[in-house]
């Protein structure tokens, strides 16, 4: 019986021990359980949102305070916080705008009271407006719609949430670039500085991309009127003027402004700020100097006065921080002088960015005085004019993670204390002068390497055949300019995320491997300038972004690739036809090949992208096609130097964006199309070299955009249109060997290009595009440059390509006098009107033709004096007044006194120094046997040409065909006569 009881008791005790668990279980559930209107407007609100990434999956079932992103009260069980971030706003736009959650708002949002936190950011709502119902949560301490998509103006009832603390409205792009914006996600606030001075409980304030342009200089105003804020970022909104007082902002800690326009100095109430960690005052226009006090009282963290070109100074301002700067970022700010040594006190400095200035002297040595651990970890000090050598000691900052010396004038060798920095990802230290012999092995330690470049230096790069290196990350290699012999390195077979090789310009030769085609992908392959030979064969066409194989030995088939942005494969050994196929690229360059057969019709198909296109100085036969019309996004077309026949196609009219066209070298003929009219953009036109006949066509005085014209040896007639003295950024007018008759058009000095002297008649290109991946922000352009014969010497400008200004209407039948109005055009160099039937005297007005270095009137049958002015012209270096009739004393002084007697041969009634009484000069004949001698001879006439200009000016205009991405460039050839510059000036884009 006892025991019978004892088991009763611990049953019923066991009973009541589960019936008390039982009921604190409920008890805590009553407790934590979201109330049920609340879990009820969730869902509403749930059910206006679409949600491709199943984020709110969990958002089912009674107790919604479990569900994502929600958070209650564990007392009153409201709901206080809703957080439904996009947590992968780090990824690109199409992986982002998959996570994102998408729709409407649902009112049913605005009645959860008691709610303190809202974080919407980074999802996408398209473009709808904030609601300004969010003035009803009264409780909300954070609100961030950063990145989300909201557009339209923002609602100035947010003003009346006074429990305001934290407020981003930031617009952003998907990767939060100014630049990748909707255009539906625009945000504006007309009353900004109204209704944001209510917030009297603010404490952070980002409204970055907004546009707040109509808040005027107000902003200031209303943001010291806040005297709890501590951080505020309002880049790229559009303000303007002077940058307002803070000073009343005696907690903040915070700053940037960077993307407005503040075209002012520095404001003076910044050195007497004493909270300010982080100052941000990028692309902001300030203009002056850098002042020495500048935030003297702060501790700062954090600068950034990047990118106002008009910023000048020194960097003794920043050795007031030296115990708090952490980052340092003054790239583009014109600041000169030394590096301070003293730099290397900087104990906590992490980040030092001093790119694109005009910095002097040595690199300092880095490292902590102490001997302690230095936290740098990145380091660029690109594009300024430091020399010496790099300093041994960076191979004690053990963080280093990021290297950039490029573009100095560095010298010597590359320390081996390199090797030490293990953690080194990025090192970038192309064109400067620096020497020796380098092993890739000193390397073979650096496992996390991304980027190596080492191009357009001194150095002979070795790579042993059998070294695999242990890179982990290898993204990007620049080896360009290296000396490397012998076969392409076998350790790229093993670099399989390779996105960016160059080994242009070495002494690879063999055949490619296939290798290359099989194990490695990268969007950016430059292997041109090299001895590389045999045939291309690509198992599996790919898409390149730049793939350029040009000046190599390449023979057989043209290899066929997927497409993508660059495609050169000139100067090479291709033969055969052009495959049938449509090519994807947006720049495809085939020239100096040995192609034959006729250009494809399918070249160019209606949804090509092609805009730029080189077949020139191929084999290349039949007519042009009709189908090119098809390619509608055409800017350069380059067919010159083939066997092409027949007339131009008047389809190409629809060629709307063509800027350059040459068709130069051919065996065209016809007429020049009527509606030629349609190229609005043209500004190279080269149709020289041609059978072309008829008379000039008018149309061509509508190309206002026109600066270079060739329509030289041709058969055109008729007189030269008044119209062509109606172009005015003309530089160049090339009509020589011809048969045009008439008069010298009078209006010559509405050719205003050639009327100003600055010879600043640019040719700016059109064709760019942005980099990206490894290479972002980088840019892909064409990079201008000009070649001028001077003396036998080729001398290159780089950058800028200036139409240097020249008339040649020479070898015509042109008659009448020589306009007295030419003398306005005082910025031409060369004025050619030889072998003509010019009469009448020589204008004194060519005397003001300041700029001018070469001048031939041989050859016609001008009369009187020479014009004392002629002296005037200092610059003159080659002149040419043979065979004529006139008469009188021969000029003396300045150039004058350094012309030989060739120059003034073939007037018998000249007389003077340099001229004498021999027999050949009695005869009335040149030294290279006479007039009639050489027009009975065009081989010889055209040869004697070619000397005059190669010795005058020989203008050979060239563009610089340049690649750039990060710090690429291709390579230029150089052209030898004027006849390949008019026949290539438009070797602009087109010679290399």
């Amino acid at each position: 019986m006892p025991t019978m009881m004892s088991q009763v008791a611990v049953s019923m005790m066991m009973m009541g021990s589960m019936a008390f668990a039982l009921a604190i279980a409920m008890t805590m559930h009553i407790t934590t359980a979201c109330l049920e209107d609340e879990r009820s407007f969730l869902l509403d609100f749930k059910a206006g949102l679409a949600d491709p990434s199943a984020r709110l999956s969990s958002w089912r079932g009674y107790n919604c305070c479990q569900w994502h992103g929600i958070l209650c009260d564990s007392h009153s069980r409201h709901v206080i916080h809703l957080d439904l971030k996009n947590g992968h706003h780090d990824l690109y736009d199409e992986e982002r705008g998959s996570k994102s959650l998408s729709g409407k708002i649902h009112p049913s949002l605005f009645n959860l009271q008691h709610l303190q936190l809202l974080d919407l950011s980074y999802n996408n709502f398209d473009g709808s407006a904030i609601p300004p119902q969010l003035a009803k949560l009264k409780r909300l301490t954070f609100l961030s719609l950063s990145s989300a998509r909201f557009g339209g103006e923002i609602p100035v009832e947010l003003g009346n949430i006074s429990t305001l603390r934290h407020l981003d409205l930031s617009v952003g792009g998907y990767d939060d670039s100014p630049y990748d914006v909707s255009p539906n996600a625009v945000l504006k606030s007309s009353s900004f500085a109204g209704w944001v001075r209510n917030l009297r409980s603010l404490e952070y304030l980002a409204m970055e991309m907004v546009n707040l342009t109509m808040a005027s200089e107000r902003w200031g105003d209303a943001l010291t009127s806040l005297p709890s804020l501590r951080q505020v970022y309002l880049s790229h909104c559009g303000l303007s003027g002077s940058i307002p007082s803070l000073l009343n902002l005696t907690h903040l800690s915070h700053l940037d402004l960077s993307g407005n326009s503040f075209p002012f100095p520095i404001p003076e109430w910044f050195q007497n700020v004493s909270t300010l960690v982080s100052v941000d005052l990028e692309y902001c226009d300030l203009r002056g100097s850098i002042p020495v006090n500048f935030l003297y009282h702060s501790s700062l963290s954090y600068i950034c006065l990047s990118s106002n070109e008009e910023l000048r100074g020194n960097l003794s301002f920043i050795v007031n921080h030296s115990s708090s700067l952490t980052v340092l970022t003054l790239n583009g700010i014109g600041i000169g002088g030394v590096i301070p040594r003293s730099i290397s006190n900087f104990s906590k400095l992490e980040e030092l960015h001093l790119s694109w200035n005009n910095l002097t002297g040595e690199i300092p040595p880095f490292g902590s005085p102490l001997g302690g651990p230095s936290p740098l970890s990145k380091i660029d000090l690109s594009d300024n004019n430091l020399k010496g050598s790099i300093p041994p000691s960076v191979g004690n900052l053990s963080s280093l993670k990021y290297l950039d010396l490029e573009n100095n004038q560095l010298n010597g060798k590359i320390p081996d204390s390199i090797s030490k920095l293990v953690g080194l990802q990025y090192l970038l230290l192309r064109s400067n002068s620096l020497t020796g012999n380098v092993t890739l092995s000193l390397f073979e330690n650096h496992t996390d390497l991304q980027t190596l470049e080492l191009s357009g230096n001194q150095l002979t790069v070795n790579v042993s055949s059998n070294w695999i290196p242990q890179f982990a990350h290898m993204r990007f290699i620049g080896l360009s300019s290296c000396n490397i012999e012998g076969y392409l390195p076998a350790f790229l077979s093993t670099q399989y995320f390779l996105e960016y090789l160059d080994l242009s310009d070495n002494n690879i030769g063999g055949n490619i491997p296939t290798w290359l085609w099989d194990n490695l992908n990268p969007l950016f392959l430059n292997l041109s300038n090299n001895k590389l030979e045999g045939t291309v064969s690509v198992p599996t066409p790919r898409t390149y972004r730049v793939l350029d194989l040009h000046a190599n030995d390449l023979q057989g088939s043209l290899p066929v690739f997927d497409g993508g942005g660059l495609l050169d494969l000139s100067q090479n050994g291709f033969n055969d036809s052009i495959p049938a196929i449509v090519w994807r690229f947006n720049y495809l360059l085939l020239s100096e090949n040995r192609l034959s057969g006729r250009i494809p019709d399918s070249l160019c198909s209606e949804s090509s992208y092609l805009s730029f296109l080189d077949l020139s100085k191929n084999r290349l036969t039949g007519m042009i096609s009709p189908d090119l019309g098809n390619c509608s996004w055409l800017e350069v077309l380059n067919l010159a130097e083939n066997n092409l026949q027949g007339e131009v196609p008047k389809e190409l009219a629809s060629l709307t964006f063509l800027s350059i066209l040459n068709l130069k070298g051919n065996r065209l003929k016809g007429v020049v199309p009527s509606n030629i009219a349609n190229w609005t953009e043209l500004r190279v036109l080269d149709l020289g070299y041609n059978n072309f006949e008829g008379c000039i066509p008018v149309g061509i005085g509508e190309l206002t955009e026109l600066h270079i014209l060739s329509l030289a040896s041709n058969n055109f007639q008729g007189n030269i249109p008044p119209q062509l003295t109606s172009l005015p950024n003309l530089g160049i007018l090339d009509l020589s060997h011809n048969q045009l008759s008439g008069l010298i058009p009078q209006d010559l000095p509405n050719l205003l290009a050639m009327v100003n002297q600055s010879q600043s008649n640019e040719i700016q290109p059109s064709f760019w595009e942005h980099g990206t991946g490894p290479y972002e922000g980088s840019v892909i352009l064409f990079q201008d440059e000009v070649k001028l014969w001077i003396k036998g010497q080729v001398t290159p400008l780089k950058k800028i390509l200036k139409a240097f200004k020249v008339i040649d209407l020479s070898s015509n039948e042109l008659s009448g006098n020589i306009p007295s109005e030419v003398g306005f055009l005082k910025g031409l160099i060369s004025l050619n009107i030889s072998r003509n039937h010019i009469t009448g005297s020589i204008p004194k007005s060519l005397g003001d033709m300041a700029q001018l270095e070469a001048l031939d009137l041989s050859g016609n049958k001008l009369s009187g004096m020479i014009p004392q002015e002629l002296v005037n012209l200092t610059f003159l270096e080659v002149l040419n007044l043979s065979d004529n009739n006139l008469s009188g004393l021969i000029p003396q002084g300045k150039q004058f006194n350094t012309f030989e007697a060739s120059a003034f041969a073939g007037n018998p009634n000249l007389h003077g120094p340099p001229l004498d009484n021999t027999t050949a000069l009695k005869g009335g004949r040149s030294p290279t046997g006479g007039i009639q001698q050489e027009r009975n001879n065009k081989k010889a006439d055209e040869d004697e040409m070619d000397r005059w200009w190669a010795v005058a000016v020989g203008l050979s205009f060239g563009l610089g065909f340049g690649l750039v991405i990060g710090v690429l460039c291709f390579h230029v050839k150089w052209r030898n006569k004027y006849f390949a510059v008019m026949d290539g000036v438009v070797a602009w884009l087109f010679e290399r």
